[in-house]
């Protein structure tokens, strides 16, 4: 198996007003998020290094050189809730647990080119990647499953992309 090493970047033509085109996907307690991972009050804060894993699975490691501490987690796999989930919250797990959680998938994601997508388990593929404010300004939670109309709570559909930005968040 070929591994390939890959960071995920949000663009998308509505983030420039956003102002977090560019930004790359960070690791938090197990959540994901985008955005600057300095002003998280995290020492485990770090953008996230993606490998492929068994099932078409993302496996996440610390980027050692943008992280201000020193990491302890490393092999986590990349999730998003499941279609039944009650939570849209896109995170991480250990990828040795030894019961899967019927909440979360961490199986199923493909590249179309440079941009991530999940393929469901009837066949089709979707890109429901979306991002809420947090108390930060320069810092996102990441969610799945962008598939109502109301967007009251300021959430920005996104898409997520395995090639740098041209202008760097």
């Amino acid at each position: 198996m070929l591994v390939h090493q890959s960071f995920l970047v949000i663009l998308g033509a509505r983030l420039v007003l956003g102002g977090i085109g560019g930004a790359q996907v960070f690791y938090s307690h197990d959540a994901a998020f985008i955005g600057d991972q300095m002003q998280m009050d995290d020492d485990e804060a770090a953008s996230v290094l993606f490998t492929a894993g068994p099932n078409d699975g993302l496996i996440g490691n610390p980027d050692m050189k943008t992280s201000r501490g020193f990491p302890s987690w490393s092999n986590k796999a990349f999730f998003i809730p499941a279609s039944m989930s009650s939570s849209h919250q896109v995170g991480f797990k250990s990828k040795t647990l030894d019961s899967p959680n019927p909440d979360t998938d961490t199986s199923g994601f493909i590249f179309y080119g440079a941009t991530a997508l999940h393929l469901s388990a009837d066949g089709t593929l979707h890109g429901l990647w979306y991002v809420l404010p947090t108390q930060s300004k320069k810092i996102w939670s990441l969610h799945w499953n962008a598939t109502t109309g109301d967007k009251s709570d300021g959430h920005l559909s996104v898409t997520l992309r395995s090639v740098p930005p041209t202008k760097p968040f």
